[in-house]
């Protein structure tokens, strides 16, 4: 009995670890390209002469022909998130692909800025840093696949608002635990709904951390004004 179970056992590790390599062979994650045209190696330090750490966090879009698209920065300083954003057109990336297809995905990075005397330092990172407690710094956050449209039931959004997307993304590539956030509190629930469906609908590449897949939360800011929600409105009639 006991050898009989010692195999089962054996039988179900070995179903999940090909279950996961599986998956591991279905998606590749988008990132930076090595060399000239990588983001690290293009971005110009600010000038500064005092010691100074700054994260600048990204998000945008990774296209399949590996452009950044629609790409923003946000952070405390905006002389070192300028000097990222400046680069976007020249960086590079390596698309993301699904069953060997390349696909436009959200992607979100940060470039992490550190100066000790006169020693500067630059390294890029292709996740959104929500998870580096638990992951470290050497991950790939999830990345949705699913075409990025702006619901018709969010046409009236034409104020100044901040709406954070947020799910947690599984293994599998399915979202659960999804919510949408608004900054001014005044989200109107067909948005909300329509939103939140695009989240739970969504199709996903799962986080990587040391070549495996894992579970990890996905938030993604979207930045409204009325020139930025002219922009969603008019991607939004170009992609239906």
């Amino acid at each position: 009995m006991k050898i009989f179970l010692s195999i089962v056992i054996l039988m179900l590790v070995s179903m999940r670890v090909h279950a996961q390599d599986s998956l591991n062979n279905t998606f590749t994650h988008a990132e930076f390209v090595e060399g000239k045209r990588a983001i690290k190696n293009l971005i110009k330090f600010p000038k500064i002469k005092t010691d100074i750490e700054i994260d600048v966090s990204c998000t945008g879009q990774a296209t399949a022909a590996g452009r950044l698209r629609n790409a923003k920065c946000g952070g405390d300083n905006p002389d070192f998130y300028l000097a990222v954003s400046r680069k976007f057109n020249s960086s590079r990336l390596v698309p993301a692909t699904v069953n060997g297809q390349a696909e436009e995905v959200d992607f979100q990075f940060i470039v992490k800025f550190k100066k000790k005397g006169k020693i500067e330092q630059i390294e890029a990172y292709t996740h959104n840093g929500n998870n580096a407690d638990r992951l470290g710094l050497d991950y790939y956050s999830a990345q949705r696949y699913s075409p990025y449209v702006w619901p018709t039931r969010c046409k009236e959004r034409m104020e100044d608002d901040v709406i954070f997307e947020i799910a947690v993304v599984n293994t599998s590539g399915h979202a659960k635990e999804v919510n949408v956030l608004s900054a001014t509190g005044e989200l109107p629930s067909p948005c909300h709904a329509a939103l939140t469906s695009q989240l739970e609908n969504g199709r996903w590449i799962p986080a990587k951390q040391n070549g495996r897949l894992v579970e990890s939360v996905w938030v993604n800011p979207i930045v409204l004004s009325s020139v930025e929600f002219k922009r969603q409105w008019k991607e939004q009639k170009s992609l239906r």
